[in-house]
């Protein structure tokens, strides 16, 4: 256990005592004591950092580095005893007195957290700390079953800190319940739920308060919720079904489902010109989470302009089609045709074969209405109206649908939708580049499939819905910027994108995945920083509001939970997802097992009586902690105890998405700061030149040497009134 430090002791007693050998003994402890704790090799780190205190070093802050290394280790006892130490150091703030009070709370120990958590209110010089205290108070009241006591810390822990609203809310509806108080556990709920959809927590304590009060419309959609977020939480399915039998009427209607009576495009508008490149592009429609589109029985067609329609078998199956006109594509399970009907239900022609409603039109679109959809789960059913020609694909449970168009006319509908309504004009010319980007790569990297689909509609790759969420601004973007792309090696590069870095964005190396060493890690703020060093730097970075100069925090519309965040997950929930994969018996611990150099969970090891489990990569660790209500990998974890048992887990992070390329945050922040949209391409991606497809030799364009000056500071450091 102690080998490390028994390795730098011996070489340290073979040298004559002196400044310079001290010093340079210190830098090497911290640099094995990092590259330990990055490789989750607490024992190794624990010796690294105890050697440092021995030798009487104060700048990394060797006892406070123990005390979260020991925490990493499940010895909370001894975690306990140096937080004791460093909250009694002179200078103390209000981080070690609420680590101190945490490190109370996981061994039970309720009225000392409390007592530390007081403490920790009166020393914090920023409202975040404040936020977290009283987070803690609350739900020290909720562990010693005073749910009473709870409510005052949690409202106080709304007010004070914007990362801390939702959970703060969700723990208010926690002790409202234990006092038999549904109605303002329901307030509290749905505004946990408001403020940050990604709370699974919340959203599934929604969905049961709602049922056991008897509104099952209500609750039928918190259940669908759940389920797009984890279609496999049977409990979850059972209740969404039970629900959905005492609803009368159409379950999409009650569901609120998007619908449009008819195409909005005009085929003969001329203000715009057509864009020249005519490359096209395969869109899966209805996006399903099994990676495909979605099968559907039945779904109505209206073109805006006339149109044919051709089969890839038979050549052209009907050539009258008329603007506005509403067929019916019906499969009939007998016999496994699909069938088209006019208006009037009158069957046109059948197929077994795909075939293609294509508008005159070179403006055309094609609405796809009143889908009928075999599994809504995690599909968006709504009604949308698309670019270009629809094809269908029959197949032995109905058809999918997708949509054939040039990706200049697609991407109107996926830059629209990416950014918000009023982004900066070089905000929507950055995304546009990206996005076209990840469009040509997928039409060059396509995997085979019946449908032949280059990338889906959904959050897979770059999420549309058509024309009816298109804005004029986005089509500008996109025409401003036709034709130009992110290239590698004279190819379009795979460009991936996110909401908000957290302040750093990853290594595409450090994922292990082949064909990401162009994405690497840069700084996404105004004023780069040192990247952090020791454990303790990672987990006030965590804790704290987002350090001053951020992009993301210049955006207009960034909102709070996408730059910083907090969780609280059940380990009784927990265990259910792990049980899918294989039987722990009761949860003793979860561990991080690796991470990556921006402090991002490369891996989680769950521990428990009969065995123990790893879970790697984002995907993995999404399913383990609440499948699709984890913002990012970027956080740090301090987990509750009750005995030997786990509790539950606190989650303290930064960012939304996978950190990787291009995040939307840092962009419009960017945007909004005056920088030119070539220049924000090149500092999130800056192994990758800008192509043109149009003029593939034509020289490039000169970008500006520098960006200043700022149309805005920024300063997120200010204290709260009164200290």
């Amino acid at each position: 256990m102690r080998k490390a430090a028994s390795v730098l002791l011996a070489f340290a007693c073979a040298l004559p005592p002196a400044p310079a050998r001290a010093a340079a003994d210190a830098a090497e402890a911290v640099s094995t004591a990092r590259g330990a704790f990055l490789a989750g090799r607490y024992d190794d780190a624990e010796s690294a950092w105890r050697y440092l205190s021995e030798l009487g070093v104060a700048a990394p802050e060797p006892e406070i580095n123990l005390a979260l290394t020991l925490r990493d280790l499940g010895q909370h006892e001894a975690a306990t005893a140096q937080w004791l130490k460093a909250s009694l150091l002179e200078g103390a703030d209000g981080f070690s007195w609420n680590q101190r009070a945490w490190s109370y709370l996981a061994t039970g120990r309720q009225r000392e957290a409390r007592e530390a958590f007081t403490k920790a209110i009166d020393r914090s010089s920023t409202t975040a700390m404040q936020a977290e205290a009283n987070v803690g108070l609350g739900l020290s009241y909720i562990l010693d079953a005073k749910p009473k006591a709870a409510e005052a810390p949690l409202r106080r822990a709304g007010i004070s800190g914007p990362y801390a609203i939702s959970v703060s809310a969700q723990l208010t509806a926690e002790a409202a319940l234990m006092s038999g108080d549904r109605q303002t556990a329901l307030t509290y709920l749905r505004q946990a739920v408001d403020v940050d959809p990604a709370n699974n927590e919340a959203l599934r304590g929604l969905a049961k308060a709602l049922a056991e009060a008897g509104d099952n419309r209500a609750a039928w959609r918190a259940y669908k919720k759940v389920l797009s977020l984890d279609a496999k939480d049977a409990d979850a399915r059972k209740a969404y079904d039970k629900a959905g039998r005492f609803i009368t009427g159409d379950l999409d209607a009650a569901a609120g489902v998007r619908r449009i009576a008819r195409p909005v495009l005009d085929p003969d508008r001329t203000d715009t010109p057509l864009p020249a490149a005519p490359r096209p592009i395969r869109v899966g429609l209805f996006g399903a989470p099994d990676g495909r589109p979605a099968v559907m029985t039945r779904a109505y067609v209206m073109s805006n302009s006339p149109f044919k329609v051709n089969s890839v078998s038979h050549g052209v199956l009907r050539d009258n089609g008329r603007p506005f006109d509403q067929w019916e594509v019906d499969f009939r399970p007998e016999n496994g045709l699909v069938e088209v009907r006019d208006a009037s239900r009158n069957i046109l022609f059948t197929s077994k074969t795909p075939f293609s409603f294509v508008p005159d039109a070179k403006r055309g679109s094609v609405l796809i209405k009143t889908a009928k959809i075999t599994d809504q789960i995690g599909v968006d059913p709504g009604d949308r109206e698309v670019r270009g020609a629809v094809e269908v694909v029959p197949n032995p449970w109905g058809f999918r649908l997708v949509q054939v168009a040039p990706i200049e006319q697609y991407l109107i509908g996926v830059v629209s939708l990416l950014l918000p309504i009023d982004s900066p004009p070089q905000a929507l010319r950055a995304q546009a580049v990206v996005s076209r980007t990840a469009a040509y790569w997928a039409t060059e990297n396509r995997e085979e499939t019946l449908e032949r689909c280059d990338l889906l509609d959904d959050d897979s790759t770059q999420r549309t819905i058509g024309v009816s969420g298109e804005m004029t601004s986005a089509a500008e973007a996109v025409a401003d910027t036709e034709g130009l792309f992110l290239a590698l090696k004279g190819r379009a590069a795979r460009v991936l994108q996110h909401g908000d870095s957290g302040g750093t964005t990853e290594d595409g190396s450090e994922t292990g995945e082949p064909g990401l060493e162009h994405l690497v890690s840069v700084q996404d703020s105004a004023h780069p920083s040192i990247p952090w060093r020791t454990p303790v730097e990672l987990e006030r970075y965590t804790h704290e509001s987002p350090p001053q100069g951020l992009f993301s925090e210049a955006a207009a519309v960034a909102t709070p939970n996408a730059t910083r965040w907090m969780r609280v997950v059940d380990a009784r929930e927990m265990r259910l997802r792990v049980e899918r994969r294989k039987d722990l018996g009761t949860i003793r611990r979860v561990r991080v097992a690796g991470r990556t150099a921006t402090g991002r969970v490369r891996a989680l090891e769950v521990i428990g009586t009969d065995g123990s489990a790893i879970y790697s990569g984002r995907k993995e660790i999404d399913e383990l902690l609440g499948p699709g209500s984890l913002r990012s990998t970027l956080f740090t974890v301090q987990p509750l105890m009750d005995g030997k048992r786990l509790s539950r887990l606190i989650l303290w992070g930064a960012g939304t998405g996978s950190g990787l390329g291009f995040p939307r945050g840092g962009a419009l922040g960017q945007a909004a700061l005056g920088v030119p949209w070539r220049e924000i391409v090149r500092h999130y991606f800056p192994r990758l030149e800008v192509k043109d497809f149009l003029h593939p030799d034509a020289p490039k364009a000169a970008v500006p040497a520098a960006v200043g000056p700022y149309k805005r500071t920024l300063d997120f450091h200010k204290k709260p009134k009164g200290k």
